[in-house]
Parts: structure tokens; C-alpha cells; sequence
């Protein structure tokens, strides 16, 4: 999934991102990718599968819980 893909899904869940959420996004994406290259942090090596695997997997599950009543959450991963 490219960052356009990824913005076309997100909006589709109902998430309008700001520019500056999606140069935010970029920059933690480059971030992660160049500090894994000599720091195992994650297996995956490109933007595309961090923006499908890390970015849009992380926020899927508002299909299933209704943020309007949520008043903190932290995603912890696995």
C-alpha cells in the first residue's frame, strides 16, 4: 500500500489526515526504515509494507470500536 493508497483507505474509515499527519507519517517512516537498517527493530524493509502493515493495520480497529466515548488508548502492538 503507497502513502496515496494509504490516505484513500483512511478516508474510507472516516479519518481525514491533515498535511501535517501525513508528513508526520513520512517522517517516522523514513526514520524507521533508516534506523533498521542496522537495528533490527522490524522484518519489514519497505514504505509500502510500512504503511500497509505498521500505519493502516494500526488504525483498522475503529471499525469495531467507537472512539466518540474512548478517552485515552495506546496501541502496544504485540
Amino acid at each position: 500500500m503507497n502513502k496515496e493508497e494509504f490516505i484513500k483507505e483512511v478516508s474510507n474509515l472516516g479519518i481525514e489526515l491533515t498535511e501535517n499527519m501525513i508528513q508526520s507519517l513520512n517522517t517516522y517512516c523514513d526514520y524507521l526504515l533508516e534506523i533498521n537498517e542496522h537495528t533490527n527493530l522490524t522484518a519489514i524493509k519497505d514504505p509500502e509494507q510500512v504503511y500497509l502493515k505498521h500505519f493502516y493495520d494500526s488504525i483498522t480497529f475503529i471499525k469495531a470500536i467507537d472512539l466518540s466515548s474512548v478517552d485515552n488508548l495506546i496501541d502496544i502492538g504485540t
